[in-house]
């Protein structure tokens, strides 16, 4: 197998190790079991950090034989990014779902390819979901009984 060397500067190593934590974080966050090919990688990042200038931001597990990131940084990177990626995707969603509701009730249910009106049809509501929970948020959202 052939191997890829990188010369990066300090700066830029800081930015792959984030990458490389929030990438496995997302890769991981659902499952029961680590995938090992993410976690390999993570750590051969991670086992760089001395050279890299991390020494206050990655620590050895020595008894582990693990790196792993700073509590207090490992805590700023999620949230800072993943809270304002929940609270996109959370709303993107919502809309999406909502959507897909009031689509079958117009359509029935999905079959094959969407046709030109479907697809203007799915356009038009999902604007006017999006701007009305931009407007009241979740307040105003109810389900009746049927």
């Amino acid at each position: 197998m052939s191997k890829v060397k990188l010369e990066l500067t300090s700066k830029q190593y800081e930015k792959l190790v984030e990458s490389v934590f929030l990438g496995t974080w997302m890769v991981n966050s659902t499952k029961m079991e680590l995938d090992e090919d993410f976690e390999e990688v993570r750590e051969l990042v991670l086992s760089k950090y001395k050279e890299g200038g991390l020494e206050e931001k990655v620590v050895h597990q020595e008894e582990m034989g693990i790196h792993d990131l700073d509590v207090d940084y490992e805590s700023k990177l999620l949230d800072t990014y993943v809270e304002e990626y929940d609270e996109f995707s959370f709303w993107d969603k919502l809309v999406e779902k909502l959507s897909e509701k009031e689509m079958v009730q117009l359509f029935g249910a999905p079959e094959g390819k969407m046709t030109d009106e479907m697809m203007e049809a799915r356009l038009e509501i999902e604007e006017r979901i999006g701007t009305k929970l931009e407007e009241t948020g979740i307040t105003r959202l109810s389900f009746e009984d049927e």
